[in-house]
C-alpha cells in the first residue's frame, strides 16, 4: 500500500487546518452548527461536488429516557435500603428486583431501539450534509461505501473523564448490591419458616449492603443532575472526523472508484442521541437497499482521531463478537507502510456512535453482508466533552494517516468487486 500524502495527491496541512477552522462550539441547533454547515458546504463547493443539506427534527429523547432510568433505579435502591432495615421484610427485595428488571428490559428495548424515531420533549432542528461520488461504471445494484462522521460538539458539567469512572463504579456497585441483597432476601424467607434466626453475620452483611446502597444512591443522584452544555470546541470529537471526510471526498472526487459509489455523510445532533444518522437511515435506507447491493457494501465511521488512531474490533457489552467480517482486516492491511493504527479500543460504557445506527438498520433488514467499521481514539476520552478538547491534540500525522488508510482500503475493496 502507498502513502498517498507523500505523492502530493492532497495538501498535508489541509486536515489540521480544517480542525483549526472548526475551533468553535458546534452544539446541535446553535449558531455554531450553522457556521459548521456553511464551512463544510463551502469546502465541497470548491470541488464542484453536489451537496445536499437535509434538515431533520430531534429532541432530547435519550437524555430524558436516561433520567427516567436513573430515577427508577434510585427508587428501587432506596426501597431496598428501607427493606434492609426490617430483616423480616427483606424478602420483599425479590419481587422488587423482578419488577426492576422487567421495567428496565421492556423500557430499554423500546427507548433505545435506534431503528425507531421517538420524539419526547421540545423539537429542535439540525442538518445532515450529504455528497455522493458515483463510480466510473454505472451498473445496477453496485456496491456502496458510506463514510460517516458527526459534525456537532458538546460538553458536560461533568466531563467524560468523570462520567466514565462514575458509570463503571455504579455498574460494579449495582451488581454487588443486587447479589448481596439476593442472599439477604433468601435468608429472610428461610427465617420465616425455620428456627434459623437473624444473627450477627446477617446484620454485618446487611450493614455492608446498606453502605453500598448509600454510595450507589449518591452516585445516581449526581448522574441524574448531569447535563450537556456548549463549552467544548470538539477538536478530537469530532472536528477530526469532519476534516478526514472532507479530504477523502476531495481525493475520491479526483479519483473515483471503478465499480463502487461512495457517499459522505456529515451527521448532525449525534451527541444528542445519534439523531443525524438515525434520521438519514430512516429516510434513505429503503432507497439505498433498492439502488445498491447492501450485502456487499460498507460503512466506515470516523468518530475521534486524536493523539492516536484506534479502530474498534469488538462489539457487545458482555458477549463480545467481531464488529465485522473482514473490513477491519482490510483497513489494517492498508496500514502496513505507516504502522500507525493503535490497539483496538473498546466503546466506553454509556457511549455511542453513528456506526451503531447502520448496524441496527442492516440487522433489521437482514443485510448481514453489510460491514461496519469505526475509528475511535477511546483513550482521548479524558479530553472530550470539555474545554480540553483542542486542535493541538489532533496530530496531523494521525489525521493524514487515517486518510491514507481509508483511501487505500476502499481502493482495495473496489478491486475485489466482480
Amino acid at each position: 500500500m502507498i502513502i498517498i500524502s507523500k505523492l502530493n495527491l492532497y495538501d498535508e496541512q489541509a486536515s489540521i487546518n480544517h480542525v483549526k477552522s472548526l475551533g468553535f462550539t458546534r452544539h446541535a441547533a446553535s449558531d455554531g452548527e450553522t457556521k459548521t454547515i456553511n464551512y463544510i458546504r463551502k469546502e465541497l463547493d470548491k470541488e464542484n461536488l453536489d451537496v445536499r443539506i437535509e434538515s431533520f427534527e430531534w429532541t432530547k429523547t435519550s437524555t430524558k429516557f436516561r433520567k427516567v432510568i436513573f430515577l427508577w433505579l434510585f427508587i428501587v435502591i432506596l426501597s431496598s435500603e428501607i427493606s434492609l432495615l426490617y430483616p423480616t421484610f427483606t424478602w420483599l427485595i425479590l419481587p422488587l428486583d423482578g419488577l426492576f428488571f422487567l421495567v428496565l428490559i421492556l423500557g430499554g428495548k423500546y427507548a433505545f431501539d435506534h431503528s425507531r424515531i421517538i420524539f419526547v420533549g421540545k423539537k429542535r432542528e439540525s442538518k445532515n450534509i450529504i455528497t455522493t461520488i458515483k463510480a466510473k461504471e454505472l451498473y445496477p445494484k453496485r456496491p456502496l461505501i458510506l463514510f460517516s462522521a458527526h459534525h456537532d460538539s458538546v460538553s458536560s458539567n461533568l466531563p467524560f473523564k468523570v462520567m466514565k469512572p462514575l458509570y463503571i463504579s455504579m455498574l460494579f456497585l449495582l451488581i454487588s448490591s443486587l447479589l448481596i441483597n439476593l442472599v439477604l432476601a433468601i435468608w429472610s424467607i428461610v427465617v420465616l419458616f425455620t428456627a434459623i434466626q437473624i444473627d450477627i453475620i446477617y446484620l454485618s452483611i446487611r450493614n455492608i449492603s446498606l453502605i453500598i446502597g448509600i454510595i450507589l444512591l449518591t452516585e445516581i443522584f449526581i448522574t441524574f443532575f448531569s447535563k450537556k452544555t456548549n463549552q467544548s470546541i470538539g477538536s478530537i470529537d469530532n472536528a477530526s472526523g469532519v476534516a478526514i471526510l472532507l479530504e477523502l471526498a476531495k481525493l475520491i472526487n479526483k479519483n473515483p472508484l471503478e465499480k463502487t459509489d461512495v457517499i459522505f455523510l456529515w451527521c448532525g445532533a449525534e451527541e444528542m442521541g445519534l439523531w443525524g444518522s438515525k434520521q438519514y437511515c430512516s429516510k434513505h435506507f429503503e432507497e439505498l437497499d433498492s439502488d445498491y447491493d447492501l450485502n456487499k457494501s460498507y460503512n466506515i465511521n470516523v468518530d475521534m482521531v486524536g493523539t492516536y488512531i484506534g479502530l474498534i474490533d469488538e462489539t457487545g457489552l458482555l458477549k463480545k463478537k467481531k464488529l465485522n467480517q473482514n473490513l477491519n482486516d482490510v483497513l489494517k492491511a492498508s496500514d502496513t507502510k505507516q504502522k500507525i493504527l493503535s490497539e483496538s479500543p473498546k466503546m466506553a460504557l454509556g457511549a455511542g456512535s453513528d456506526h451503531s445506527i447502520f448496524h441496527k438498520f442492516t440487522k433489521k433488514a437482514e443485510k448481514h453482508g453489510f460491514q461496519i467499521s469505526c475509528f475511535l481514539s477511546n483513550k482521548d476520552s479524558k479530553y472530550i466533552h470539555s474545554k480540553k478538547d483542542i486542535p493541538e491534540l489532533c496530530s496531523v500525522e494521525n489525521l493524514n494517516g487515517c486518510i491514507d488508510i481509508c483511501y487505500n482500503a476502499i481502493k482495495s475493496l473496489d478491486l475485489r468487486v466482480e
